[in-house]
């Protein structure tokens, strides 16, 4: 049944490409609201790799797929929306890999494709972080900055839970647990950055708040290497933390 799932994800893979082509009348959409549909396309990259490797791991397989759907679907939308307003060679980039990296997940999880999906989700998630920025530049004051700090958190819950899937699968690269260490710290201090934005609007300091208290679990979690209870709460915990991110950016759009 998995086989057959992953080959049916495949086959979609293909189908739905036409929707990434879909072009309409570019609408008026505040510049905030790109920034922060940019930060989530970078966002769910990562996801999808994360769900990919945790199938593979057999951490809560069935509703690990779900998600990978929902994150693919989130992604074929969130581009379609943006390439209405947003134009040039770093859409087409990333048009262009999407497709590539769409192919690789479409398999069966198993160690030999383990390191091209990473590869593809980190490199996919830098070229929608590259496109925060892009859209960011051409805007002033400091909700592009929140936003920028924000979208790269997000995309960071992500990331890190799917490098300690890799761990699982003794398949992360010799330096993962340096590459990691980096992350956390990374991660930590863009929390730390708009903690001390006396700037926020109440609601998203709320967010904030939250995210803090759970980051202080989440980075527990992934500090303990090469055990897989700490790794299935790590992942758990990333969703969350990712929810309460996700919540702070719409406050900020």
């Amino acid at each position: 049944m998995l086989r057959r799932n992953f080959l049916l994800l495949g086959v979609s893979a293909v189908v739905a490409g036409p929707a990434l082509a879909a072009k309409k009348a570019a609408p008026q959409v505040s510049p905030r609201v790109l920034i922060n549909q940019a930060g989530q396309l970078a966002m769910h990259a990562e996801r999808i790799g994360k769900y990919w490797m945790q199938m593979g791991v057999g951490i809560d397989m069935q509703r690990a797929g779900l998600h990978l759907q929902e994150s693919t679907r989130a992604f074929d939308q969130l581009f379609a929306a943006l390439s209405r307003s947003v134009h040039g060679e770093l859409m087409l980039l990333i048009e262009q890999r999407w497709r590539v990296y769409r192919m690789a997940w479409g398999a069966k999880p198993a160690p030999e494709g383990v390191r091209r999906v990473a590869s593809l989700a980190q490199d996919l998630g830098e070229q929608g972080m590259k496109l925060v920025a892009q859209l960011a530049k051409a805007q002033s004051g400091d909700d592009a900055r929140r936003l920028i700090d924000a979208s790269e958190a997000r995309m960071l819950t992500q990331r890190m839970a799917r490098v300690a899937l890799m761990r699982q699968w003794s398949q992360a690269t010799p330096d993962a647990s340096l590459q990691l260490d980096q992350m956390r710290k990374t991660f930590s201090a863009r929390l730390d950055a708009l903690n001390a934005d006396a700037g926020l609007p109440d609601a998203a300091k709320g967010d904030l708040q939250l995210a803090r208290q759970q980051w202080a679990f989440l980075d527990e979690a992934l500090a303990t290497k090469e055990d897989l209870k700490a790794t299935t709460q790590a992942a758990n915990l990333a969703e969350r933390e990712r929810e309460l991110l996700d919540s702070f950016c719409e406050h900020l759009g």
